[in-house]
This record gives C-alpha cells, structure tokens and sequence, in this order.
C-alpha cells in the first residue's frame, strides 16, 4: 500500500456503522485512507460486521469501507479485554458531502 505522503491527524471525528452507535476518536487522513483510533467496546463478532460506513470531519461526510481492525492494548495473555482500537478505513470519494450543503 503506497500513501502519498502527508497525513493530517484530527480529532473529533465521527465514524458511524449501520446498527452501531457513532464512535468518536482520532483521524489521520491521506488521499485514500483513514486511519481512525477510539476506545470502544465491542466484541470480535461485531468487529467481523463492521463493513461500511460514514465518517463525519470538520463538518463534512464522507462514506468509508473497513479494510483492517486492529486492537492497540490487547494482552498475549488475554486477560485484560482491549478496548482501544484502530480501524483503517478506505476513502470512497464519490460518496463526499458537505453537511452545510445538505441542509
């Protein structure tokens, strides 16, 4: 996976799922990808759901498709349930809005 280059990190934004409550977290943005960090607590079968979805930053929308899952603080022991995660989220460009201009 080649990435021009420069990110950008934000916090604040929103990631949203079908069924889901938002997530709110860090975002590093460059031209194809999101990389997107929260806390959350979620099982793995819900992880193994989460396809599409929309992420909201600085006042604009964009739709995304979950390409990884990754939990940061998991123990090799398993005795601590992690609850920090990093989502890497493919850019869908064609489905960007501005939230000011859809309403």
């Amino acid at each position: 996976m080649e990435e021009a280059q420069r990110k950008d990190a934000m916090d604040g934004a929103l990631l949203t799922f079908d069924g889901i409550a938002r997530l709110a977290g860090r975002v590093e943005t460059s031209e194809h990808y999101f990389e997107f960090r929260t806390h959350a607590a979620l099982s793995n079968a819900q992880l193994n759901e989460l396809h599409r979805a929309t992420i909201e930053i600085d006042g604009r929308s964009e739709g995304v498709l979950v390409e990884s899952t990754d939990w940061l603080d998991h123990t090799p022991d398993q005795t601590a349930v992690p609850n920090s995660l990093r989502l890497t989220l493919r850019r869908n460009i064609s489905t960007t809005v501005s939230l000011d201009d859809a309403k």
